[in-house]
């Protein structure tokens, strides 16, 4: 029923949440490529094109605000979803104004986490046509 399809750009800095994350999403994503910070995922984004990106909040060198800030001011509109467990108010609100397309709050729902990633890839391959 579900074809694969899309690249995702997994950022944390947790190697376990990863791969967990990874289990979850590699039957639905095409290509998953992960970093374990977010100057790392800034590197990758210099260089690959995503179709989605799912990123933890705090993580050291780089959080997932600083990495959605970055491809902001780069001019590219790839849905970035942020997962944490720390909603803080001023947060989502800079998240939501540059553009985040969802926040995820952890422990997540399965569910949940997939529809998400899954409506992102959608909306960023549906930018590229």
């Amino acid at each position: 029923m579900n074809t694969r399809r899309g690249r995702l750009l997994i950022i944390d800095d947790e190697a376990e949440l990863r791969e967990v994350l990874i289990a979850l999403l590699e039957d639905y994503i095409l290509e998953i490529v992960q970093a374990s910070n977010g100057m790392e995922g800034i590197d990758i984004l210099a260089n690959q094109n995503f179709d989605a990106i799912l990123s933890d909040e705090k993580m050291p060198k780089k959080s997932g605000l600083e990495v959605l800030k970055w491809i902001r001011e780069k001019g590219m509109s790839t849905p970035f979803i942020i997962h944490s467990g720390y909603r803080h108010k001023d947060m989502v609100s800079e998240a939501s104004r540059l553009g985040a397309f969802a926040f995820i709050d952890k422990p997540w729902d399965e569910n949940k986490l997939i529809q998400t990633v899954c409506d992102a890839i959608d909306v960023g391959l549906a930018k590229k046509t």
